[in-house]
């Protein structure tokens, strides 16, 4: 089993077969549970789906980058990823957690086009910086050094505030997200479809691995900061100007709703903020690659300017209306079904939470109805490549995948 991911670096510098050794080991962890050697334990399917969904990330990329580096890149990127998200200990979860932050530096500072990267870059060091110190100062209070990699104490909710910071930058959640935007605003269309399908499944996944300790915990603080993340969220893609601005911060009302998923700690939120993580992956991995094809395309990303998409190229139109779509959570996508079991939850457990989400899910159809309409109509014509377009069939179909649920259920 381990051999083929050994295999696959090898083989860094050509990347097909990365991919390819890659896949096989996920084919070969999908039958197997267990301690994998030392540093690696494959204890539950969802930790496993998560790395398929970046090894189809990392197909799309490899098939779409033309640049050698960049490619090279999101190969380590992938891999660091797929250690991430199976380790034995905490130490090692820490050590990746970190780590993830290198390759999407160097993409950012390297093949940015504009000033700014440096500026963002910036951000991004130091909210990862301040953020996960006090994770290690937490992780050396608790006196376990090589211990299981879940984190299930008893501690208070002030630890365990400082406890999550470190994931919920990662997340991001509203008031830790600053960096988001400008992280992908300034990447190129490779750096930030991994930046968004892998980077912020790391926060998730982690939030997951500590949620042991969340449940001798009040998580109203939690509650409240997830549904002000969503609302505001919501209100700050509507004046957006930039389309990567908007799917940057759609990212960020989608994993506000994923962190208010996994605060009511029952078996199907925990399964529900799952699939949303899968179906946010694909979704905003595409969303960032249609986005960059028009950018490529006309120079140009501001939302006024895209439009005549049915004109131009009628299966780009498709695609693009199917991906946003998919991110405003209709059916039968996997976000609206792991939308609507979070919905369910809620209501279980308060009613007033449904007020909060329908003034959410009123103002994400409306930014996402709004930038499909204005972007499928019109009489220009882009000379897009249609050939590349075809690459996202197959995440299209993982976006739809609702049989995703018999795994779990």
């Amino acid at each position: 089993m381990l051999e083929f991911l050994f295999v696959s670096i090898l083989w860094l510098f050509k990347p097909v077969y990365f991919l390819l050794f890659s896949v096989i080991f996920s084919f070969l962890i999908f039958n197997n549970f267990s301690w994998g050697g030392l540093f690696l334990v494959l204890d539950s399917y969802s930790f496993i789906l998560l790395i398929i969904m970046s090894l189809f990330i990392l197909g799309i990329i490899v098939i779409s980058e033309k640049n050698n580096n960049l490619l090279i890149l999101s190969e380590i990127l992938v891999f660091i990823c797929i250690i991430f998200f199976i380790p034995s200990n905490m130490m090692m979860l820490y050590m990746f957690f970190e780590l993830s932050m290198f390759p999407i530096l160097v993409m950012i500072l390297g093949y940015g086009s504009q000033i700014e990267k440096i500026n963002s870059s910036y951000y991004l060091m130091f909210y990862a910086a301040f953020c996960s110190f006090p994770f290690l100062f937490v992780y050396f209070k608790s006196n376990f050094l090589m211990a299981f990699s879940y984190y299930n104490f008893i501690i208070s909710w002030e630890m365990f505030f400082i406890l999550s910071l470190s994931f919920m930058m990662k997340f991001p959640i509203y008031f830790l997200h600053l960096w988001l935007p400008k992280a992908h605003v300034e990447a190129p269309t490779t750096a930030s479809m991994l930046l968004a399908g892998l980077l912020l499944k790391l926060g998730t996944a982690g939030f997951l691995r500590i949620l042991g300790s969340l449940s001798f915990v009040h998580n109203n603080v939690w509650i409240l900061i997830a549904f002000l993340g969503m609302i505001l969220g919501a209100f700050c893609c509507v004046f957006q100007s930039d389309s990567k601005a908007l799917a940057a911060y759609s990212s960020v009302t989608h994993m506000s709703f994923l962190l208010l998923s996994l605060v009511f700690i029952t078996m199907s939120s925990k399964i529900s903020s799952v699939m949303l993580m899968l179906a946010h992956g694909y979704t905003s991995t595409l969303m960032f690659y249609l986005i960059g094809e028009f950018y490529h395309t006309s120079g140009s990303r501001m939302i006024y300017f895209m439009s005549s998409f049915f004109s131009s190229s009628m299966i780009l139109g498709i695609l693009f209306s199917v991906v946003f779509l998919s991110n405003s959570g209709v059916p039968p996508s996997l976000s609206f079904l792991s939308e609507f079991l979070v919905i369910s939850n809620g209501l279980l457990i308060s009613k007033s939470m449904f007020l909060m989400i329908f003034v959410y899910f009123v103002i994400s159809f409306y930014y996402s109805l709004f930038l499909i309409t204005s972007s499928l109509m019109g009489k220009g014509f882009y000379n897009f490549n249609t050939w590349n377009v075809g690459f996202s069939a197959p995440l299209v179909m993982m976006m739809y995948n609702v049989f995703w649920l018999s795994v779990f259920y």
